[in-house]
């Protein structure tokens, strides 16, 4: 089997709490400090990039940068804090993102990130967005310029501390710097009819960015406590943890960047978002990684936690959803049986040897395909339940009967060194044995009733306990979802 290189191969919600009511005031721009990058060292890093075909799944470039607070300009906002505000400019940039080694915000210190069109305003970030100890990473706005604009009362300035590490300029674009889309047109928007039957799952799966340069997709899954933990998981050859530039502090999810219209014009918007996250297990020959958000997805975002099945079964038709090329969010399905495929090589290495192989359930579309920056997506059967995450494929537009290889999540079930490094330990963690369990909304338990039932024949049986034991952990989950930090 050939080599498979999947390797990537609007109104404001804010993040923080208690948030004061924000619009970016663009007149007297000009008179703003402004700090450019490096053009000749930001063209040829996109250069390099373009030319390696193992970056496919990189957007953006960064420029080493140590802007601080003596780069802006302090005066007083409308509402009397103290305002600080800095412009960032990254000639021809499609977007620009920022990471911070040092950010502190004192309650009730707010920082926005937007556009000088005022078009997409990231924010407010606050004290609880923020990991003492570890870089920030914000959201991207579209352009080649960028505000950062602070507020802070007049008494605590002085304890505000900001400090950049890097500056990523966009060269891949997003939202409104892309003119036209960059994913294939066979592609399925999910808000299209295909997508009818789907409509929690869809709300589960999300668009990642890592170190504020790649790109890659996953999704936000339940566990058998039904408590709400913000797990999310993706595909370890995705790089999260690979390197302090893509630890899982760097991830920021974008929820709901989907188009409004079937077959319209793209027109997701960005605004949906949540940054950082901790790593919690990854196995590199079941291509996992499994990350704790951070923080639980705001209300607004409406989002779902999506079921899943380890049992095993062979699923015999199903979906994918996705953001192919980092674009708005896709749905694609199968109408025949997966096959299960052991080995398969998604990873070269330099000298031409396998680099990664992983066991995988093998699908061909019916509808729909995938693309580099799906990775990391599920793969759900007929039942609802994800039993895969998308490692490599060869399917495409032009080549619709190539198939797309999915580690199977049963086989990455207990896989792992450790068991505290394993999926089972976070989804299953009190070992109750279930083998499969439905999604939910925030703030639900739903009855585990059954296993899923057959999806194809094969495989092994489901873990449904007895309604008295479901039920004490059920009043268990309740009680740790009152008395879990939000922060």
């Amino acid at each position: 089997m050939r080599t498979i290189a999947r390797t990537f191969a609007a109104l404001l919600l804010p993040l923080g709490l208690g948030a004061h009511a924000f619009a970016p005031s663009l007149t007297g721009l000009d008179a703003i400090p402004l700090q450019t990058t490096d053009w000749p060292s930001i063209q040829a890093k996109i250069r390099s990039a373009v030319d390696d075909p193992q970056q496919t799944r990189r957007f953006a470039v960064g420029t080493p940068s140590r802007l601080s607070l003596a780069d802006g300009l302090w005066d007083t906002a409308s509402d009397g804090r103290a305002r600080w505000r800095m412009r960032a400019y990254s000639a021809g940039a499609q977007s620009l993102n920022f990471e911070f080694a040092e950010l502190a915000l004192p309650p009730p210190a707010e920082l926005w990130i937007y556009d000088t069109g005022g078009k997409l305003v990231q924010g407010p970030y606050a004290a609880a967005d923020l990991t003492p100890g570890t870089h920030f990473w914000s959201a991207l706005v579209t352009g080649d310029s960028a505000v950062l604009e602070l507020h802070v009362p007049p008494a605590l300035r002085k304890d505000v501390r900001l400090q950049l590490a890097r500056i990523n300029h966009g060269f891949r674009g997003f939202g409104a710097a892309g003119t036209i889309a960059k994913s294939g047109s066979c592609n399925i928007d999910v808000v299209c009819p295909l997508g009818d039957g789907w409509r929690g799952e869809i709300r589960s799966a999300a668009r990642i960015t890592i170190g504020g340069q790649y790109v890659c997709s996953g999704q936000l899954v339940n566990n058998t406590r039904q408590d709400d933990d913000p797990l999310f998981l993706t595909a370890d050859h995705c790089g999260v943890g690979d390197s302090l530039l893509t630890s899982a502090a760097s991830v920021v999810v974008y929820w709901n960047y989907q188009t409004s219209v079937c077959n319209g014009t793209p027109d997701g918007s960005l605004s949906q978002n949540q940054s950082g996250s901790t790593l919690l297990a990854d196995d590199v020959t079941s291509d996992f990684t499994l990350l704790r958000l951070n923080q639980e997805p705001a209300s607004a975002f409406n989002v779902y936690y999506a079921g899943w099945d380890v049992s095993g079964r062979t699923p015999s038709s199903g979906v994918a959803i996705h953001h192919p090329s980092g674009d708005e969010k896709r749905i694609s399905a199968f109408a025949t049986p997966a096959s299960r495929q052991d080995g398969v090589c998604i990873e070269s290495g330099l000298l031409g040897n396998c680099a990664r192989s992983v066991n995988t359930w093998q699908v061909v579309w019916s509808q729909g395909t995938t693309e580099q920056g799906s990775s990391g997506s599920g793969l759900w059967n007929g039942n609802h339940r994800l039993v895969g995450v998308l490692s490599g494929g060869g399917a495409s537009c032009s080549d619709p009967e190539a198939p797309d290889f999915f580690g199977r999540l049963e086989a990455a079930w207990t896989a792992g060194s450790a068991d505290n490094a394993q999926l089972k330990a976070h989804l299953d963690p009190d070992n109750t044995g279930i083998t499969s369990l439905p999604g939910k909304n925030p703030g639900e338990v739903v009855d585990v009733g059954d296993d899923g039932g057959s999806d194809g024949g094969g495989g092994g049986g489901g873990g449904a306990l007895p309604g008295a034991v479901l039920a004490l952990l059920y009043a268990a989950a309740a009680l740790r979802r009152r008395n879990r930090s939000r922060g």
